[in-house]
């Protein structure tokens, strides 16, 4: 067949260029919706446009160059080819991108390799080719060899310094590039190979931080020492830059992530909470992750910054409802009495002048499936909280946290303060009993016992009659019913309808009708068909997966398993080398996206 024909008519098929937000969307008898979103999203750059094309083929067709000389180069000296493995040599052994820079006597800027389209309008190259070469952008320049371009685009400040990341070299664990940074997991997982739908490849690419992903969900955590050769291998310039973020429960072994990072670093470190995402409606959120790789909650601390062997402090937070009034650093007001305290777990509710137990309490880590909520101080002597005034801020609480809400005294608070606390919480506990925290940061059941591991999903049945103590289950009898759970905002895709559909030279209907690029689950790719637990998310007509609200569920404490790691902790060599701690900041609550009027308008065809 000779390209630019089609079969049996000679016919040539229409080429359209249309203008998208500010770049060109280059396309044959139409595109998915999806497809012009990408487009309305890229940013732009100073004498280059970008050209979007579905199918890289397109670069050949005999009217392209026509149709392009209207802004090339008569407005503008270059363009940035936003098309799949346009960089690379095709089947007949050209490469598009030259093709294009040939015909159009400009530069081109093309990827090698399929695409990952990063929410905030990042895109980033993945390996490409049949050896798996890495993936990059590619300058080609008419009658020169062509010049590398970076991963990254638009390229982030922080880019060429990871080339100067050394390979650690760590047996079973792997060190790879991610759209927002570099990711640190296991070789072989129990979830299997990683794929461009993973949610690692979701976290928005930040121009001054560089995000380390520790770990994958389900994996078991890492060895401590494996985290500190990692961390000791990244640059001193990228070690300022750096924000140390887990995914999944229980990363490390050990100890805590950001002690463990800090120590390593010999500096004071960003810790996130969770995985940093773009929530529909709600902005850049942070977002708790469950073993399943799915978003659960959104924890009030999105930050903690940890100082070598001095704890961690929140750095950024938010309000869990809008009827607090701000009392201090991630405190806020109950009364004139009783304040409300954001921990990494949950929340803390205590005297404003009694602190007894801070050091258990603070230390508890977030857990994906509970929002766990502290209430008195580990002191038998205190005064018996406002309980309405609990309740009311309690059945407040978002609608996820909310699903996954348990309740917890301080061991030294006394039999009597549980059991004033289950009288005076009875509509919220349903007549069970709280759950005691111990002076070893254990949560155990008022009999003393610890409840097992959850083993499935929030969606799954786990063959128990009821809650455990101190479990709250969503849409409880006299309680609000829990909303939705946000939407996840989803990597818009297009590859997959190129596979699918037929060439430009071909005849229409040859390949049957192409299917929907956008991929069913929550975390799709620009570059493969994705993958996932449809039962969970459900794709819109605007190209975004909706995360639909877990059944209720059974709320089971969970405990880490333990590995030994006989490495030691590395020490920082003086206090005055850790930096100064970064100041606080409460996390502005982010308002209501507009709606895209555009972003549900077919594309042209």
């Amino acid at each position: 067949m000779i390209r630019g024909q089609r079969q049996g008519t000679g016919e040539v098929p229409r080429l359209r260029v249309d203008e998208v937000g500010d770049a060109l969307l280059v396309s044959v008898n139409g595109v998915h919706p999806a497809t012009a979103a990408v487009t309305r999203a890229l940013p732009t750059e100073t004498g280059r446009i970008c050209v979007v094309m579905t199918d890289p083929a397109l670069a050949y067709h005999p009217d392209l160059g026509y149709r392009l000389c209207r802004w090339v180069p008569a407005r503008y000296e270059a363009v940035r080819l936003i098309s799949p493995c346009a960089g690379m040599a095709d089947q007949s052994g050209r490469i598009p991108a030259q093709h294009l820079c040939e015909l159009l006597e400009a530069d081109v800027i093309a990827p090698v390799g399929e695409l990952v389209a990063v929410p905030g309008g990042t895109m980033y190259a993945l390996p490409g080719g049949a050896d798996g070469a890495e993936g990059q952008w590619l300058r080609y320049r008419p009658g020169r060899p062509p010049l590398g371009a970076g991963r990254r685009f638009p390229l982030p400040e922080w880019e060429r310094d990871l080339a100067d990341v050394a390979d650690p070299s760590i047996p079973e664990v792997t060190v790879e590039q991610i759209p927002a940074g570099l990711w640190l997991r296991r070789s072989h997982s129990p979830a299997g190979p990683v794929e461009p739908t993973d949610l690692a490849f979701a976290v928005p690419v930040q121009p001054d931080t560089v995000t380390l992903l520790v770990s994958r969900p389900g994996d078991p955590p890492l060895p401590a020492a494996d985290l500190r050769r990692t961390i000791e291998a990244i640059p001193a310039a990228l070690r300022e830059r750096l924000v140390v973020t887990p995914y999944g429960d229980t990363p490390v072994a050990d100890g805590a992530l950001g002690a463990t990072a800090s120590a390593a670093a010999n500096r004071t470190l960003r810790v996130r909470t969770g995985l940093a995402l773009h929530l529909s409606g709600r902005g850049a959120q942070v977002a708790a992750v469950g073993v399943d790789g799915a978003p659960t909650w959104i924890p009030f601390a999105r930050e903690i910054a940890w100082r070598p062997h001095g704890g961690g402090r929140i750095l950024s937070w938010t309000a869990p409802t809008d009827q607090l009034l701000p009392a201090g650093p991630a405190q806020f007001m109950l009364n004139e009495r009783w304040l409300v305290e954001v921990l990494e777990a949950g929340l803390w509710i205590r005297e404003v002048n009694r602190t007894e137990g801070a050091a258990v309490i603070r230390r508890l880590p977030l857990e994906a499936e509970h929002c766990t909520v502290v209430i008195g101080v580990g002191d038998e002597d205190q005064a018996a909280p406002p309980w309405r005034a609990v309740d009311r801020l309690l059945n407040r609480l978002p609608g996820e946290a909310l699903a996954r809400l348990r309740l917890a005294v301080p061991a030294a608070a006394g039999q009597w303060f549980a059991e004033d606390m289950a009288k005076g919480l009875r509509r919220t506990l349903r007549g069970l009993a709280p759950l005691v925290l111990t002076p070893a940061g254990r949560l155990l059941g008022p009999a003393g016992e610890e409840p097992g591991r959850r083993t499935g999903s929030a969606s799954e049945p786990t063959g128990q009659s009821a809650p455990p103590a101190g479990a709250v289950a969503a849409g409880a009898p006299g309680r609000r019913k829990s909303t939705s759970v946000d939407e996840i905002s989803s990597l818009l895709s297009y590859v997959d309808q190129i596979r699918q559909a037929p060439a430009w030279d071909e005849l229409p209907g040859a390949s049957g009708p192409p299917r929907s690029p956008v991929a069913p689950p929550a975390r799709p790719s620009l570059g493969r068909a994705a993958e996932g637990n449809a039962q969970a998310t459900s794709p819109t007509d605007d190209g975004q997966a909706v995360l639909r609200p877990p059944a209720p569920p059974v709320v089971v404490p969970q405990s880490a398993p333990v590995v030994v790691v006989a490495a030691p902790v590395a020490v920082a060599a003086s206090e005055r080398e850790a930096g100064p701690e970064p100041a606080p900041r409460p996390a502005r609550r982010a308002a209501a996206a507009p709606v895209d009027e555009d972003a549900n308008e077919e594309a042209p065809e």
